[in-house]
């Protein structure tokens, strides 16, 4: 066989030497590689069917018939290695029946994914199993410190340093007090909530914690007030529920919430998934709505699947 010119479409053409005929060579497994591509390319883009179309040359029915066949199955997480931190953060595929939990590291790629019917103990310490079986062995974890999920880490990782959120404790309280408390007690406390956004240093942690334990001591007689019940099984609860709900919060993230001020590699919250991968999760479901459960996961796994390996620096970049 030799080279023979081309044909209409562009495609080399082949021709026998010996009974002078020419044809072309059809690789499916190239055909198919080209159609996965432009299928992941759709999906992280968030480009239209039409538009996708024009660009490989074909009508929008023939672009439908070569996507059929990529729905499935989706891919799978490649775990690196030399992982030093990461962060750990759930957000949801769809409400009340799938969640995504993921594993991204502190250089912004994921390290690892899995999904789940809800965030749970068990769902964490599935993910924690993979990621240690890998041979990951983390310095330090950053995560929103959902109850299952620091269960988890205790069990896995009981060593592991762990940074709780600081977004997270701040917008939890901060919905507990409301924007206008109504006593002196909530009004100083939101004074005090304010400002763990922007403690930075050790004098302003001090100084802080030196802050916050004079208000307990100031307000701890008026923590105990309960409310007697005339009528009924219970006879008395505690008059200021949401202000001693806050009071659990903050002390209980005391003892992980000010890491960050001592190792400054460590990030203080978990805006890098939330910000760099949730919401353009989100965006994509907006952009491919109407899609089943199953195919949201799929597009998902893509997205990440794109993300977990990190781009080449291009030539301006030093």
């Amino acid at each position: 066989m030799q080279r023979w010119g081309t044909t209409a479409s562009g495609n080399t053409r082949f021709r026998c030497r010996r009974c002078k005929t020419s044809r072309i060579r059809r690789r499916p497994d190239h055909a198919h590689r080209c159609w996965q591509r432009a299928f992941a390319d759709w999906l992280v883009s968030g480009l239209s069917l039409t538009e996708i179309a024009r660009r490989h040359g074909v009508g929008f029915s023939t672009l439908r018939h070569h996507f059929r066949d990529h729905w499935s199955p989706a891919p799978q997480p490649v775990i690196p290695g030399g992982v030093q931190g990461i962060i750990l953060d759930g957000t949801s595929v769809m409400k009340r029946h799938r969640v995504l939990l993921v594993v991204q590291d502190v250089r912004r790629y994921p390290v690892t994914w899995a999904f789940a019917e809800r965030e749970t103990y068990d769902s964490w310490r599935g993910v924690l199993e993979s990621l240690r079986a890998s041979g990951i062995q983390p310095r330090f974890i950053v995560c929103d410190g959902h109850t299952g999920l620091l269960k988890a880490l205790r069990k896995i990782w009981p060593e592991v340093l762990v940074q709780r959120c600081v977004v997270h404790v701040t917008r939890q309280a901060r919905l507990d007090l409301t924007q206008h408390p109504k006593t002196d007690a909530g009004v100083n406390l939101l004074r005090l909530v304010k400002k763990l956004s922007s403690i930075r240093t050790r004098r302003q942690r001090r100084r802080w914690l030196r802050t916050y334990r004079q208000w307990l001591r100031r307000h701890d007689a008026f923590l105990k007030e309960r409310t007697q019940n005339p009528a009924g099984r219970r006879r008395w609860w505690y008059t200021h529920r949401k202000l001693r709900a806050v009071r659990s919060l903050l002390s209980n993230s005391l003892p992980d919430l000010f890491h960050y001020v001592r190792y400054p590699e460590i990030p203080r919250t978990t805006n890098h998934v939330e910000g760099g991968i949730n919401s353009r999760i989100k965006d994509l479901y907006r952009r491919h709505r109407g899609l089943s459960l199953e195919r949201k996961t799929i597009l998902t796994a893509h997205y990440l699947a794109s993300r977990q390996t990190p781009k080449k620096p291009t030539r301006n970049e030093h």
